[in-house]
């Protein structure tokens, strides 16, 4: 009759672990495609294409601040699933969802209640701070479940029983942990906190042997790390950091406001969360020290704090302090967290008050994690998607018409993203190509004119590290002319060509002695939302040339509608010199395929009805051409 209810128990436990799971797998991959990468994540597939060997030569060439690991994973992994968003971060939800399953094992090792390792891992499965990690295309996630398997090996180790089992427990943990230091370089926190831990219960036991066998595996570790420590040494000396240096308080509060409810709470509710989350660990400590688990309390603690207080002591000389290298931190704080809720077998009296208030902390800490979840799928300002993919989009017919090595697409600012959604053949740049450089800027500007590159869409962004003055702008107006400019999203995008001299010859006569001399309508057959350039050369042989005057460039349906335009300055500086000046129209994005007509109008803007100054003929309005709106 007793291996009945053990057997039903034992099948209620799998149900309940193979349900987490799976709510942990189906939260990662909902949307996990929705948002479009972020900058680091499209400099990770960057930099996975290259060869493995390739990939350490680059990383030390670059400085490239972490490891090696999880691009030669990428790597490896492109080659099977694809280049798609949805394949780049599925790495992420693979080891995400390993490390929620790691949870209940390591619960276990640690004598812990089998529902105090459920309710961990499902803490862990509903963290929207886990959740965002896993839905990245970068190694957090990766050194969290290798931190955690390496965490449970040391502790399986310790509490192995004869030299057999030892050495089959360290020949799993020395190649795990080799890994997790060469996934991110703060998974040193987790490995000394480890040493303090055993330390801490090798002094308990009075096991000074064993501690010094621990200390064996160790060095050994530091011996398979050492080459790659040695060659990349330079990189964790000189490495200015992409975060800030918080104060200590600061920094508890944003480390478990994100460990609770994610990080898409203002900032004024960060701190009473982040008392939630801190009540809730108290309340699993004083729980744990009830039941006797004091050895599991005090790894829990050690293995918590360690990689917290680490990292917040090495951004003290140098702003590198950032919620994301927390995330290993994260197992124990979740496990405290789950031991706060206890067993409805607890005694009567202050156990069992101890016992509601921690479920009542976990619950409102679970009703934050679902709203945190939310935020991150539906609110624009946590989203990680600012407009590249539009952004791509709108540049394919910006630069449609025109011979590829004759048009360029350029940023002000290094950002790999928009390259990974720009899929078409126009070659790119950066200026400055280095930050606040000018010089390199001007000379790069100059092997454009050199090269014969008639045009450019320049996609700007605020780059206050990189181009604060207007580098780009600047370089390319010494040799190219603006000539409109719209914007996609969040950028600002201006378009800049170089004059043409060989023009159609013309000879229309305006009164006041204006003429128009040439004109080059480029190209002829243009997509909706493309950029249609229009040369005109001007001549004035009247004392006055017309400076006040305007030009309107119009296209016109068939039906003689008009349906887009320019208009800028005439700007004569001299009544003798034929000018050429560039002008451009921006077709919109909605035109039908047909045939469209070009007219040129002059005006005076500052007159009522901006009065057209007539051609000696009496026209209004001059036709220049007709092109073919057609689509890509």
């Amino acid at each position: 009759m007793s291996t009945q209810p053990a057997k039903l128990i034992a099948v209620r436990q799998r149900i309940a672990i193979l349900v987490i799971l799976l709510v942990a797998f189906g939260l990662r991959c909902a949307g996990l495609d929705g948002q479009e990468l972020r900058g680091d994540e499209a400099f990770g597939y960057f930099f996975s294409l290259s060869s493995p060997g390739d990939i350490v030569e680059h990383t030390l060439d670059l400085h490239e601040p972490h490891p090696v690991a999880s691009y030669w994973l990428q790597h490896g992994w492109l080659g099977v699933a694809g280049e798609s968003e949805f394949a780049l971060r599925f790495t992420g939800v693979w080891w995400s969802v390993l490390a929620v399953a790691l949870m209940l094992p390591l619960a276990a090792q640690l004598a812990l209640p089998f529902p105090t390792g459920t309710m961990g891992a499902a803490l862990m499965a509903l963290s929207p701070y886990v959740i965002w990690h896993a839905q990245d295309a970068r190694m957090y996630s990766m050194s969290l479940a290798l931190t955690l398997a390496s965490s449970l090996l040391a502790v399986r180790w310790w509490q192995s029983e004869g030299r057999s089992a030892q050495l089959w427990n360290a020949a799993g943990y020395l190649p795990v942990t080799w890994l997790a230091l060469h996934t991110h370089y703060f998974a040193l926190y987790v490995i000394v906190a480890q040493h303090v831990a055993l330390g801490g219960w090798a002094i308990a036991a009075r096991a000074g042997r064993k501690l010094a066998a621990w200390w064996g595996v160790g060095l050994l570790l530091l011996l398979m790390w050492l080459p790659w420590l040695l060659a990349a040494w330079s990189i964790l000396l000189d490495y200015t950091g992409n975060g800030d240096s918080p104060g200590w308080v600061d920094a508890l509060v944003r480390a478990h406001s994100a460990f609770a409810v994610g990080e898409t709470v203002p900032d004024a509710m960060q701190p009473w969360f982040a008392a939630l989350a801190l009540a809730a660990v108290g309340l699993g400590v004083i729980a744990l020290w009830r039941r006797q688990r004091q050895t599991a309390v005090w790894f829990l603690i050690v293995y918590w704090l360690t990689p917290l207080v680490a990292t917040w002591l090495s951004a003290q000389g140098r702003p590198i302090f950032n919620e994301r290298y927390l995330v290993a931190a994260v197992p124990p704080v979740y496990l405290l967290m789950a031991a706060a809720v206890g067993q409805a077998r607890a005694v009567t009296g202050q156990a069992r008050w101890s016992m509601w208030l921690g479920r009542g902390v976990v619950v409102a800490l679970l009703l934050g994690m679902a709203l945190g979840i939310i935020r991150q799928q539906s609110e624009p300002l946590y989203s990680k998607t600012r407009g590249w993919r539009e952004l791509a989009a709108a540049l394919e017919p910006l630069a449609a018409g025109v011979d590829p090595a004759r048009v360029r697409l350029v940023q002000n600012y290094p950002d790999p993203t928009l390259w990974y959604y720009y899929q078409g053949d126009v070659p790119h740049l950066v200026l400055p190509p280095a930050a606040r450089d000018l010089i390199r800027a001007q000379e790069e500007v100059g092997r454009l004119v050199a090269e014969g590159v008639e045009r450019v869409v320049l996609v700007e962004q605020v780059a206050a590290s990189w181009d604060p003055d207007g580098i780009a702008v600047g370089a390319l107006g010494a040799h190219y002319t603006r000539v409109g400019s719209t914007t996609v999203a969040a950028w600002p995008i201006s378009l800049w060509v170089r004059p043409i001299a060989e023009l159609a010859p013309l000879q229309v006569a305006y009164e006041g002695g204006l003429q128009l001399t040439g004109a080059l309508i480029t190209p002829q057959v243009v997509p909706p939302g493309g950029l249609l350039e229009v040369h005109l050369r001007w001549l004035s042989r009247a004392e006055s040339p017309g400076e006040q005057d305007a030009v309107s460039l119009q296209l016109l349906n068939q039906a003689g509608e008009l349906v887009a335009q320019t208009d800028q300055p005439l700007g004569m500086a001299s009544v003798t010199t034929a000018t050429v000046t560039s002008y451009a129209i921006l077709l919109p994005g909605s035109l039908i395929e047909d045939d469209y007509q070009v007219i040129v109008v002059v005006y005076d803007p500052n007159s009522a009805g901006g009065t057209r100054r007539l051609t000696v003929q009496g026209a209004d309005s001059y036709p220049l051409g007709s092109v073919r709106v057609e689509g890509q």
